[in-house]
């Protein structure tokens, strides 16, 4: 173990060797969790409403207010403005009367279509709550039994889902880069002639990717939970789950490394496959309500599975078979290191 603690601790250092490296490795998740959680659709929509003047106004303004999730936030904040019927910034709904009728009409101003629609698809809500009211006992009735506990923003499930990305973007980026540039400045020949055993290189190597990644994720959780108040129940448990996915990660890179042997290509293999699975990878919904081929490659993954795991920890359900997904990724992270101690064995071993 001391001739292990020795490897660990020159692996470590070698985080001097490439700062700018690290830092897009460890931080590159983050920073994409806090731009697009600014953009990110928030459930409750100021909508702009022109002074009622009239009852039908009036019954229209308390039907808004109770638009929205039986466990969650208001579809609809009811925002009285003055109208003169000139151009609109963004939105404003009118109650005019047209043929004796009272109609609501709804102007835009400079919004893209799928503004539009949240907009039109929250009226439209309100309008059904009238219409459900004038039908009295003739009006269908819905019972909405809640999935969830409590409904929670999109940006906690957003910012869960990078979770797995996070430990993959750092695991095979580091071992991607590092290793290739072993060859390309030829310190390689450190590795083929040390008398230790290749095992012990590549544990000390793992481990420091798999610090690295856990680092990065610990990183995004934390960042997660300020700006949504959302932490996990069990926060060792989510480490655990994301250990097997950088032991994946890690052991692409370095395969990427290994084989390639130059800096740049071995990269691309570390960002392609991050990139790729995590967008098939239930990185922007779960995989189980999209269906079809979309959830059939996603179970190719190690993302999904770990989404499906860390899923229950965030939002208190639990969703496919955790049996599975647990048997996926000891299976694959069980492959990949075979592959890697064979690949090593080949390129630095045998031919040293």
């Amino acid at each position: 173990m001391a001739r292990f603690r020795l490897l660990l601790r020159n692996e470590l250092r070698l985080f001097r060797t490439a700062v700018p490296i690290h830092a897009v490795a460890l931080l590159q998740p983050t920073i994409l969790y806090l731009l697009m959680s600014t953009i990110l659709v928030h459930p409750t929509f100021e909508m702009n409403v022109a002074w009622p003047t009239t009852e039908a106004g009036d019954r229209l303004l308390e039907a808004m207010s109770h638009v929205g999730s039986p466990i969650g936030l208001p579809y609809i904040e009811p925002v009285i403005v003055p109208f003169d019927g000139g151009p609109v910034a963004r939105q404003v709904v009118v109650v005019e009367d047209q043929g004796g009728h009272p109609v609501a009409v709804q102007h835009f101003g400079l919004i893209d279509s799928n503004l539009v629609k949240n907009y039109r698809n929250r009226l439209t809500a309100a309008g059904l709550r009238l219409w459900n009211e004038a039908l009295d006992g003739r009006a269908v009735s819905v019972e909405e039994r809640a999935w969830l506990p409590h409904d929670m923003p999109y940006n906690i499930y957003f910012g869960m889902a990078l979770l797995p990305m996070t430990v993959f973007v750092a695991a095979s980026f580091l071992g991607a880069i590092l290793v290739a540039q072993e060859f390309e400045f030829q310190t390689i020949l450190e590795y083929r002639l040390a008398p230790l055993s290749p095992a012990w290189i590549l544990a000390a190597r793992l481990t420091r990717l798999l610090l690295l990644a856990l680092l990065s994720a610990v990183i995004l959780s934390v960042v997660v939970g300020l700006r949504s108040d959302a932490w996990p129940d069990l926060p060792w448990l989510v480490v655990l789950i994301l250990v097997p996915v950088a032991l994946i990660a890690g052991c692409l890179g370095m395969l990427a490394g290994l084989l390639l042997r130059r800096s740049i290509p071995a990269f691309l293999v570390g960002l392609v496959a991050s990139f790729a699975g995590w967008v098939m990878g239930s990185g922007f919904g779960l995989a189980a309500g999209f269906g079809g081929w979309y959830e059939r490659l996603s179970r190719l993954t190690p993302f999904t599975h770990a989404v499906e795991l860390i899923f229950p920890r965030y939002f208190g359900a639990v969703i496919g078979r955790p049996a599975l997904s647990v048997a996926y990724l000891l299976l694959v992270s069980a492959a990949m290191l075979v592959l890697t101690a064979v690949a090593y064995r080949w390129r630095v071993v045998r031919q040293a």
